[in-house]
C-alpha cells in the first residue's frame, strides 16, 4: 500500500509540475504578446489608470475602470516554502501560512500571492497583504462596487490579483481565451496538413482503385486474358509454320521445272535435296551447254559445279555433277 501511495503521490507532483510549466509557458507567451490574456482597467486611489494584462501592468490614460489597484505603500510582501503538497490542496495550505505571518489577522486583510515549484519538489509563495479598510476605501473613493476586482501592486510592472471571487471569475475567462487560442492554433495546423496530405489522399485513392480493379476487373478479365494467350499460342505456330514452309523446298515444283528445263539427251542418275539446296548428277550431250541453260531459269540460284565434267565414252555424253539453290519465283530471292 505504502509502495502504491509512494508511486501515486509521485504522479500527482509530476502533474502538478506539468500545468505550472505550462501556464507559466502562457504567462511567458503573453508576455510578449503570442498568447491571449484577461485585460482590465485598474483606477489607483489617486486616480491612475493602468491596464493589467494577466499580471503586467502598463499605464494608459483614457477608459472605464473596472478594478482597483493598491499603491505599493499599502501592501505588505513577503515569501515563504511549503513542503510538497498537491496543487488542489494548495491555496489551504498558503491561508494557514498567511495565518502566521501576516501582521493582521486574515479577516482584516485582502491577499494576493503566486506559487511555483522549487528545486526539493516543494512551493516557493511570494505573498502580499493590504489592510481590508484601505481596500473598502479606496472601492469608495473609486467608485466601484464592493465585489470588483482588486489589484495589488509588485514591484515597477506587476500587479497580483487579490484572492476571492475576482480569482474564480478570472480563471474562466482565461481558460476560455485559452480555449479559443488552441483552437485557432488547430485550425491553423489542420489549414497547413491539408495541402501535405492532398498528395497522401491522391496516393491512397490511387491504391483502393488497383485494389478494386485487382478484386473485380481482374477475375472478369481471366477469361479473355485466357483466349489471348491461346490465340498468341496459334500465332507463334503459325508463324513457326510459314517459316518452315519457306525453308523446305517444294519437290514437286522443282521437279517440275528440271523437267522442263532439261533437253531430251540429257537425264539424271542421282537428286539429292535438303532444305531448298539441290544436288543434281546425270548425263548431258554437253554439260556445258546444260549448265548455261539451267542457269537461266529463276528458280534455280546461285548454279555451279561440284565435280569436274568427264566423258563418258560408253554414252557418248558428259557425266555432270550440279548444285543449285531453290528460289520461289514470287519473291525472287532464295530463302534464308
Amino acid at each position: 500500500m505504502s509502495a502504491a501511495s509512494g508511486a501515486l503521490t509521485r504522479a500527482r507532483a509530476y502533474w502538478d509540475g506539468l500545468v505550472w510549466g505550462l501556464t507559466d509557458l502562457r504567462r511567458w507567451l503573453g508576455t510578449r504578446g503570442l498568447w491571449p490574456e484577461v485585460t482590465r482597467l485598474a483606477l489607483t486611489p489617486q486616480g491612475a489608470r493602468w491596464r493589467i494584462t494577466g499580471d503586467r501592468r502598463t499605464r494608459v490614460e483614457g477608459g472605464v475602470p473596472e478594478a482597483l489597484l493598491i499603491g505599493e505603500p499599502d501592501v505588505l510582501w513577503g515569501e515563504f516554502t511549503l513542503p510538497a503538497v498537491g496543487a488542489a490542496a494548495l491555496e489551504g495550505a498558503v491561508s494557514e501560512a498567511l495565518w502566521r505571518v501576516s501582521p493582521l489577522p486574515p479577516d482584516q486583510v485582502v491577499m494576493a500571492w503566486r506559487a511555483q515549484p522549487d528545486e526539493l519538489g516543494g512551493w516557493r509563495v511570494v505573498w502580499g497583504v493590504c489592510p481590508a479598510r484601505v481596500v473598502v476605501q479606496g472601492l469608495a473613493q473609486v467608485q466601484l462596487t464592493d465585489d470588483a476586482p482588486v489589484y495589488l501592486v509588485q514591484g515597477d510592472e506587476q500587479a497580483l490579483l487579490a484572492r476571492g471571487a475576482a480569482t474564480a471569475l478570472q480563471r474562466r475567462q482565461q481558460r476560455r481565451l485559452d480555449g479559443l487560442a488552441i483552437g485557432g492554433l488547430v485550425l491553423v495546423a489542420l489549414a497547413l496538413m491539408i495541402p501535405l496530405s492532398v498528395p497522401l489522399l491522391l496516393k491512397r485513392q490511387a491504391v483502393v482503385r488497383s485494389m478494386t480493379h485487382m478484386t473485380t476487373v481482374e477475375p472478369m478479365a481471366a477469361p479473355v486474358r485466357k483466349k489471348l494467350d491461346e490465340l498468341h499460342q496459334l500465332a507463334k505456330l503459325s508463324d513457326a509454320l510459314t517459316a518452315e514452309r519457306q525453308l523446305s523446298l517444294p519437290v514437286a515444283s522443282a521437279l517440275n521445272r528440271l523437267a522442263e528445263k532439261l533437253p531430251e539427251d540429257a537425264w539424271l542418275d542421282r537428286l539429292e535435296a535438303s532444305d531448298r539446296q539441290v544436288r543434281m548428277m546425270g548425263l548431258a550431250s554437253n554439260a556445258t551447254d546444260l549448265m548455261t541453260q539451267l542457269s537461266k531459269v529463276p528458280e534455280f540460284a546461285e548454279l555451279r559445279t561440284t565435280a569436274p565434267t568427264v566423258r563418258d565414252e560408253g554414252q557418248s555424253r558428259e557425266r555432270f555433277s550440279f548444285e543449285f539453290t531453290w528460289r520461289d519465283a514470287e519473291s525472287g530471292a532464295p530463302a534464308k
